[in-house]
C-alpha cells in the first residue's frame, strides 16, 4: 500500500509540475515579484526526494528493492532499475503491486 501511494504521489507531482510553472509565471507577470517561482522549485525538490524514496522502497515479500533487479548472469537487463513506465511487479520475486 505504501509503494502504491508513494507512486501515485510522484506521478501527481510529475503531471502537475508544468501547469504549476505556468500559473506561477502568470503570477510573476501580474505582480512583478519573482518569489512565486519558489513554489515550482519546492515542488521539484519534493518530487526528487519522493522519487528517491520510491526507488528505495523494499518489497514486503523478499525484502529487496522493489524496482531494482538483483543482477545475475541469467537475468541482466540494462533498464533493470527504471520504474517508468510504472512497474506492477517486484523485480526480484514478482510480487504483484495491484493484486
Amino acid at each position: 500500500r505504501r509503494i502504491r501511494r508513494l507512486r501515485l504521489l510522484v506521478l501527481g507531482i510529475l503531471f502537475s509540475y508544468l501547469p504549476l510553472v505556468a500559473v506561477s509565471l502568470k503570477l510573476v507577470e501580474r505582480t512583478d515579484s519573482w518569489y512565486f517561482m519558489a513554489i515550482p522549485g519546492f515542488v521539484f525538490m519534493l518530487g526528487l526526494y519522493l522519487q528517491r524514496r520510491l526507488h528505495r522502497s523494499r518489497c514486503p515479500r523478499c525484502g529487496d528493492y522493489f524496482f531494482v533487479q538483483t543482477v545475475t548472469k541469467d537475468n541482466y537487463t540494462p533498464a533493470g532499475s527504471l520504474s517508468f513506465p510504472p512497474q506492477n511487479k517486484c523485480r526480484n520475486c514478482s510480487l504483484v503491486l495491484y493484486g
